[in-house]
């Protein structure tokens, strides 16, 4: 019989070596990405998504089917073209941009890659619509990227209920202005802004920190919080290991899930388990990692701005930054709360709250 400290650190292998297996085989709803950039021969637009999601937008009779296959695109290639034609509505200065030329192929993992060439715009506002999306259900989305020559012009994650990105432009094709060309201070920024709008990610910690009442303990699960995610996230971020946002947003949830649980039967600080509760942090860092990574996935290496190395150590810090800020505020407030005598209950009303939120986003995630 293995000890709750071997089982833990299995559990963290078992983790880590899923996470190093091979990639994911293609894209999901969750992982539609396109990429814009406007040179001399006009905007070049590079949209790539599975072809079951291709299916589904562009055919109604797909979602009857089990799956869609390699084998029934190119009977079906003529409606995906009129379909690719469709996906994005662009303009620029309240003009239609001219289609000059669309080509379609599929990857060796099953994705549909679709390239459009539009004539090139030269007046303001550059708008994308993604009317494509409307296809899909919520919890689908797209990152939109848009680049010029010298400066980057814009980012935006599109929904099926937010469709359109809006940028202004020179006639040259270029960003008004001072160039916004992204920085370590921009991605310090998104790191701190991403952790704090990352409702799953909070609710972890909030579930790690209630029982916590030393400052001891707290640094130690904190840092194996931040060790584990760190991890996976270096190695999301140089293509290293990729998993499907299908697998790991409901993961994500069951940690949750699992922390707040554990929570409810341990009761009160972990004394004398501080090993195990620390190893079953690290292991669900390991899977955090790739939901922070995913912020990260829409600005390719090659894109203006720091190296990948600088931005992926600028985002990282700003995630730590955002981390403390609320670790500090949450134990500030437990442990004033417990100095007052009104504290006995309430870790448990909400580890309960932290299990039933995480949940809900399985279930939610699962179901999409």
């Amino acid at each position: 019989m293995l000890s709750p400290v071997r089982r833990i650190t299995l559990l963290s292998c078992v983790v880590l070596g899923l996470l190093l297996a091979p990639r994911a085989s293609a894209h999901d709803p969750f992982e539609i990405t396109s990429d814009a950039h406007v040179d001399e021969r006009g905007l070049n637009l590079h949209t790539t998504l599975s072809l079951e999601t291709a299916a589904r937008i562009c055919l109604v009779e797909a979602e009857s089917r089990a799956r869609f296959t390699r084998a029934d695109f190119e009977p079906a290639r003529a409606r995906f073209e009129s379909c690719a034609r469709a996906y994005y509505m662009l303009s620029a200065g309240g003009k239609p941009l001219a289609l000059r030329s669309l080509s379609l192929s599929l990857s060796a993992e099953d994705d549909l890659e679709m390239r459009a060439l539009y004539a090139r715009p030269a007046a303001s506002p550059l708008r994308f619509e993604a009317v494509g999306l409307k296809g899909l259900r919520a919890g689908a989305g797209v990152v939109l990227t848009v680049t010029g020559q010298r400066t980057f012009l814009g980012q935006k994650l599109l929904s099926p209920d937010d469709t359109r990105l809006e940028l202004e432009i020179t006639d040259e094709g270029e960003a008004p202005g001072t160039p916004p060309v992204p920085t370590f201070a921009r991605f310090l920024r998104l790191g701190f802004e991403h952790i704090l709008s990352g409702a799953d990610h909070l609710m972890f910690l909030l579930g790690l920190l209630v029982l916590c009442r030393r400052w001891r303990t707290a640094a130690i699960l904190v840092s194996c919080f931040t060790l584990a995610h760190s991890l996976t996230l270096a190695l999301a971020a140089f293509d290293v290991i990729r998993l499907s946002s299908r697998i790991a947003e409901p993961l994500i949830a069951a940690t949750v899930v699992l922390v707040g649980i554990e929570n409810l039967f341990l009761g009160r600080e972990p004394e004398g388990r501080w090993l195990s509760r620390s190893l079953l942090t690290f292991a669900f860092g390991l899977v955090h990692g790739l939901g922070f990574a995913s912020a990260l996935r829409g600005l390719e290496p090659g894109a203006l701005g720091p190296s990948l190395g600088a931005r992926l150590l600028a985002f990282n810090l700003g995630v730590e930054l955002g981390q403390l800020a609320v670790a500090c505020v949450l134990l500030a407030l437990f442990w004033r709360l417990s100095a007052l005598g009104r504290f006995s209950r309430l870790p448990r009303w909400l580890s309960l709250g932290v299990t039933l939120f995480g949940l809900f986003w399985f279930i939610q995630r699962v179901a999409t």
